[in-house]
């Protein structure tokens, strides 16, 4: 991927591989959900997409971070361009891309819509949050609303005319939703609920996109239990509909405050308060005291588009940290230190920063690869036969907290290499690292922070669920083998990804036995670093199947291969060929450099130490 060190540029061959080589999306036009498309229609959303990306979302992105957005009477004001943008955004048809046709979506497959949506997240972040979830909140409308709900709001979120919101947090409970206070009194007249508490942290709660924002609402009903049990969910707009399905009436929302972030500072992440300025209407969504239940669906939704914007984020960061590296010259290569005339080489030579990229790298397409085998998994599981259905539903459970986590921790971690290789410079603001690092940072802590998703991991899908999902997903790993491999160091790459997958296997059964003992405490305090492992696992599996491919692919074009020697000197003046070769390589990095560290994890949970439950620490 070639580019400038400030100019934000998507990595279009690595999708295109990940998508037509590896996934082999254009076999989902099979499906009866997408037989109306061909796989060139898949190709050219994919590339418009990108565009629109590059062209209309990226250029608003470090002067809305550097404007902000600010309340003017009451009211939230996006920085200077976002209206214009967020219009094309629903007119184009790219905000409700993988929605359904029969309410004006694109219709297309998941694993055909990450691409846009990837690109979306990293050109401009805080913008594109306020779409993921408008299209969301539609989503649930869509799914568990009447027919009249249906018409009055879907079509209006879809297209980009209103926005949409998930409240969940409040400022008493963040992620325990079950403690929320948000009351739904019953109406002496009309279908609707009289709503009356506060929402915190409410990612586009307010704004000046749209004429209207449609909030979804967790809210407890007069005599219903305690706990998520007793929660139900509500359709609550900023400004009731007239007769005619227009927005008109206040509903009594009062933005309270914008939150001042670390970043997505233009973002509109508000705290509101329902009810505050005089009646709040809310209208039941689906069943009542099932409001946790519809909003799981779209909470793991979002912890998907969470994982990445990490995702993203270590794409962006490899291709501004790569095109530094490749413009900057400091320091004698270290083989020529004591050579007397010596002259300092592009950084790019150094073997520190070498391995700094080449983690990125790994990070950027590791990280891609899960999230859009996740997407792969995520279309079979609704749109296969029942086998498949079934299947699949196994797995995109168990990826889900596991792409999230990774994305979210392993993303902020290859932004955080990318300004070390930029030093100096990278710190400035005049450099978009900066932002990307306070951008990516909240990616470990909303829809469910890192600890959370690890508890959901190992307590619900490892647990609870015994080997129902794991064992789906050592079937499908089952598949790789050492002797596939044309030469020794990939087949060695094999032999030491398996060593790391057998590792992990036992480390799962051995916190389920703490589970079974009885020891709960111990089994989680390190759920977190299990989950990475597990992620890392993954990943290590698909760049290795990704090598596999690239291996045959060098072998088609007679590149020298399996002479590396030969495939090297080629990759140098070739574009195709160095595609292929680094894809090997990349692979090979993973799991020489970086698994290894992750599966450190394994003996410190077979040691079975734990001083920090011992410690005295209130």
């Amino acid at each position: 991927m070639k580019g400038s060190s400030t100019q934000f540029r998507v990595d279009r061959r690595d999708i295109r591989f990940v998508q037509k080589e590896l996934l082999a999306m254009g076999d989902l036009v099979k499906l009866k959900a997408f037989s109306e498309f061909s796989p060139d229609d898949f190709d050219m959303a994919v590339e418009e997409g990108l565009t629109f990306s590059e062209e209309v979302f990226a250029p608003l992105n470090q002067p809305g971070d550097a404007e902000g957005c600010r309340m003017e009477n009451g009211r939230v004001k996006t920085p200077k361009g976002f209206q214009a943008a967020w219009k094309k955004n629903g007119e184009g048809g790219w905000l409700a891309m993988a929605s359904g046709q029969d309410h004006g979506g694109g219709g297309f497959p998941y694993t055909v819509a990450l691409a846009v949506l990837e690109s979306q997240w990293g050109a401009n972040p805080s913008l594109f949050i306020t779409s993921m979830l408008t299209e969301g909140a539609a989503g649930l409308i869509s799914e568990f609303g009447t027919e009249d709900q249906k018409k009055r709001f879907v079509e209006n979120m879809l297209s980009g005319r209103w926005g949409g919101t998930m409240c969940l947090s409040e400022p008493q409970a963040g992620s325990a939703v079950g403690d929320a206070l948000t009351k739904a009194r019953k109406a002496p007249d009309g279908d609707h609920y009289l709503i009356e508490g506060n929402k915190q942290w409410i990612s586009g709660g307010d704004h000046d996109l749209t004429p209207n924002v449609i909030h979804l609402v967790l809210a407890r009903m007069e005599g219903d239990p305690a706990g998520t049990k007793g929660l139900s969910l509500f359709i609550v707009p900023r400004f009731r509909l007239d007769a005619a399905g227009n927005p008109a009436e206040d509903n009594g929302i009062a933005t309270v405050r914008l939150e001042h972030k670390l970043g997505i500072r233009a973002s509109p992440t508000c705290a509101l308060e329902f009810g505050a300025k005089g009646p709040c209407h809310g209208y039941l969504l689906g069943k009542p005291r099932e409001g946790m239940k519809m909003m799981f669906k779209m909470m793991n939704e979002a912890r998907l588009m969470v994982g990445l914007q990490g995702l993203a984020s270590s794409a962006a960061a490899y291709g501004y940290a790569l095109a530094y590296a490749n413009e900057r010259k400091q320091g004698v290569p270290i083989e020529k230190s004591l050579q007397e005339g010596a002259v300092s080489d592009l950084i790019v030579y150094h073997p520190d920063v070498r391995q700094a990229l080449m983690t990125i790298k790994a990070t950027a397409e590791g990280t891609r690869a899960l999230l859009y085998y996740a997407g792969y998994c995520y279309d079979l599981s609704r749109y296969g036969d029942a086998a498949q259905q079934a299947r699949y539903q196994n797995l995109i459970d168990l990826l889900t907290p596991m792409a999230k986590n990774a994305g979210a921790d392993l993303g902020y971690e290859a932004v955080r290499l990318a300004m070390q290789v930029l030093a100096g410079v990278g710190y400035t603001e005049e450099f978009p690292v900066a932002q990307l690092l306070r951008d990516t940072k909240i990616a470990s802590i909303y829809e469910g922070t890192t600890g959370i998703q690890a508890l959901d991991l190992v307590g619900r899908k490892l647990v609870m669920k015994g080997d129902a999902l794991y064992g789906v997903l050592r079937e499908e790993m089952a598949g790789l083998t050492p002797g596939q491999a044309k030469t020794p160091s990939l087949a060695k790459a094999i032999e030491r990804w398996r060593q790391g997958a057998d590792a992990l296997e036992k480390t799962v059964n051995r916190v389920r036995g703490a589970f079974g003992e009885g020891m709960f405490r111990q089994g989680a305090a390190q759920a977190t670093d299990l989950a990475n492992f597990m992620a890392l696992t993954v990943m290590g599996w698909l760049l290795l199947r990704s090598a596999l491919v690239a291996q045959e692919r060098l072998l088609e074009k007679s590149a020298g291969w399996p002479d590396e020697a030969k495939a090297r000197e080629m990759a140098r003046n070739n574009d195709e060929v160095r595609f292929y070769f680094n894809k090997i390589k990349t692979a090979e990095h993973l799991v020489f450099q970086m698994l290894p560290k992750a599966q450190a994890t394994a003996d410190i949970i077979a040691q079975g130490q734990y001083p920090a439950l011992d410690a005295v620490l209130e």
